[in-house]
């Protein structure tokens, strides 16, 4: 039994070696980018139509499986680095190189934006000589743009994932800091090319009159009530469902599992509406309207 047990568990070892990793399965590539803090990198990459998965991590330090806070102390030296896993059918390296590139300050050591320390030095690291190939070409031509170039270019050594409150931190928090622009987020989503049938989330408006026309051709839109309970109770459109403006973040995830429904979302006022849908557009919901306030609803109710 034992000689049984040992055997089985090598059949299992020799399968995860010889198993290739899902990225090289799927014909996915990985690239690493380390741009300051990394809530706005990982977004920003996220946002690229032909990145698959983006996720916040420490790369190249001297402590296994470090935690946030020996991070930041500065003596492991980890750097805050987002791994970037992509379709190179859909975008390139040269791609997502430059899109880091006009993203960071490229000038400075240790430091980018309001945060200074070693763990937001900039840097890419690969896992394969052919990318570091083509991005230290890349860096040479970026170097003739500036005074200093202090970005390390250098092979990935290991990399740790981030705590999982830190995955996603701008589509949970979407007033949370972040170093970058909403400039370098719109460049984000036009680098590359976007899938075949792909929907881009944008936020869109509609009017009381046109949603009330498409609805009665037989558009079958899911109403969300972003407002208070309460508020709700006291006269909601027929078949809304109520996902309040405070929760509206995690609501929508688990009520709302499919980003390409066709949404409409309105609150009391149209200020508290544009701000829920332009966060649910910041969580990648592609067929979201702005309905606007429940006090521009000029048709039915109900209680």
């Amino acid at each position: 039994m034992r000689q049984l047990s040992a055997l089985m568990i090598l059949v299992v070892m020799l399968s995860l070696v010889m198993m290739p990793a899902l990225s090289e399965a799927e014909g996915m590539k990985t690239i690493y980018f380390a741009g300051g803090c990394f809530w706005g990198v990982e977004h920003m990459m996220a946002l690229v139509p032909g990145v698959k998965d983006a996720v916040s991590g420490y790369a190249n330090g001297t402590v296994d499986n470090p935690d946030y806070r020996q991070v930041v102390s500065g003596s492991t030296g980890h750097r805050e680095t987002v791994k970037v896993t992509y379709d190179p059918s859909l975008v390139t390296l040269s791609e997502l190189t430059e899109l880091y590139f006009s993203s960071i300050d490229p000038t400075v050591k240790n430091r980018q934006g309001n945060d200074i320390g070693s763990q937001y030095q900039t840097g890419i690291y690969y896992d394969n000589e052919a990318d570091g190939d083509v991005i230290r070409g890349l860096a040479d031509q970026e170097k003739q743009k500036h005074s200093a170039f202090e970005v390390e270019i250098k092979p990935l050594d290991n990399f740790w994932n981030a705590e999982d409150y830190h995955q996603d931190y701008l589509v949970n928090n979407p007033g949370g800091y972040c170093h970058l622009t909403q400039e370098d987020f719109e460049r984000a989503k036009v680098t590359g090319k976007a899938p075949a049938g792909t929907k881009t989330a944008e936020y869109r408006r509609i009017s009381p009159q046109d949603a009330k026309a498409a609805m009665d051709a037989g558009k079958n839109p899911i109403i969300v009530d972003v407002r208070e309970p309460y508020e709700f109770a006291s006269g909601h459109i027929p078949g809304a469902i109520n996902l309040p403006l405070g929760d509206l973040t995690q609501l929508a995830k688990a009520e709302l599992p499919d980003k390409d429904a066709l949404i409409y979302l309105y609150c009391r006022s149209g200020n508290r509406s544009a701000y829920g849908a332009m966060e649910m557009v910041a969580m990648g919901y592609t067929n979201l309207y702005d309905l606007g306030g429940i006090i521009s609803w000029p048709y039915e109710v109900v209680q």
